[in-house]
């Protein structure tokens, strides 16, 4: 319960100056014309100040929304040139291309035939029951 309280305490007080942010609005000068006594610069008094619309504070600019320019695409737009060829380099690339590619069975009968490395440590247990690592 007092966590919940406070928490609301904390909001109600970060939201006290939240005020300046807003558009409209004002605060009402003295008799002197000006907030703390000063005397205006405008040449008014009393409620709302010298402003007619008795703001006394500036407002915050208003920008039309932003626009922002377009272009079209057509045709397929992964292509992308990354480097030049010699006619010969780019037919050579095309019948690589074209080439029939590997099944997947083929690919795995040649990775199950490829000699594996084999690690070059090995762990034995030594008599009294300890990990020992055995260099070959």
């Amino acid at each position: 319960m007092k966590k919940t309280l406070g928490i609301i305490a904390m909001g109600l007080v970060f939201s006290i100056p939240a005020y300046a942010q807003g558009r409209g609005g004002g605060f009402a000068a003295g008799a002197g014309g000006g907030p703390n006594g000063y005397p205006s610069s405008n040449g008014g008094g009393g409620i709302g100040g010298a402003a007619a619309g008795g703001e006394s504070r500036a407002n915050l600019a208003a920008y039309p929304r932003a626009q922002f320019a377009t272009a079209s695409l057509s045709g397929d737009s992964s292509f992308a040139p990354s480097s030049f060829l010699t006619f010969e380099q780019a037919v050579e690339v095309g019948k690589a291309e074209l080439a029939p590619q590997k099944s997947l069975a083929q690919a795995a009968i040649e990775n199950i035939a490829a000699t594996k490395a084999k690690s070059r440590v090995e762990f034995v247990q030594d008599n009294v029951g300890n990990v020992v690592p055995l260099h070959r």
